[in-house]
């Protein structure tokens, strides 16, 4: 199995298309969007002024793959033409597509409210804390991914993200994603017999 039939199996599991019911967003596109570097601690998808501290996935120290699906979002009192692009599917593979094919998927997403508005950070603690001291709730780094993702305007997709290496020395980095039309995040922890983490899958919902 290659990764991209196992993203899209992914996709009909925990986002089926229609007349299926999901909470979740099906996205239309993925990219690779980058590598999460993780030097210690645990991971989060979130929007720091709004969710710091929100749900957390604890993932090897390594550098991880990360898969960003997207769809296109017309925003209201806009040209209905001009698309954006917004991610609403976050997946990274630790190991093979064939053990993660072969793992158990039946697995319960948050039982919480994980909220995030607008622009979503993917980044591990050490990242985070590199970032400090935030001001106006928001550390310089996402306001300039903000304003970078935004002066391009619409109809862009493989580059509706931006990449921050937060901390040179350890290569410790943070994803910002825009999250247009989504009101919280649920996440799914796919593993082995044994525990191991396999996949995590993160989505994000209207």
């Amino acid at each position: 199995m290659k990764v991209e039939e196992l993203l899209w199996r992914l996709v009909d599991k925990y986002a089926p298309a229609p007349p299926a019911y999901s909470t979740l967003v099906r996205p239309t596109w993925f990219d690779h969007a980058g590598d999460l570097v993780v030097v210690d601690g645990p991971i989060t998808w979130e929007t720091p002024w709004l969710t710091e501290g929100g749900f957390s996935h604890q993932l090897p120290a390594g550098t991880h793959p990360v898969y960003a699906g997207s769809c296109a979002f017309s925003p209201q009192d806009e040209d209905p033409e001009a698309f954006w692009h917004t991610v609403t599917m976050v997946v990274i593979p630790l190991t093979e597509p064939h053990r993660i094919e072969g793992a158990n998927w039946d697995v319960a997403g948050y039982h919480d409210v994980h909220l995030i508005e607008d622009f979503a950070v993917l980044w591990g603690e050490e990242a985070m804390r590199r970032s400090l001291p935030h001001v106006d709730d928001a550390s310089s780094f996402v306001r300039d991914a903000r304003d970078g993702i935004l002066v391009k305007g619409p109809r862009h997709r493989k580059d509706n993200w931006t990449n921050v290496v937060v901390d040179r020395e350890t290569g410790a980095n943070a994803l910002v994603f825009p999250v247009h039309d989504s009101e919280y995040v649920t996440g799914y922890e796919i593993v082995d017999d044994e525990g191991e983490l396999l996949c995590l899958v993160l989505a994000a919902c209207g």
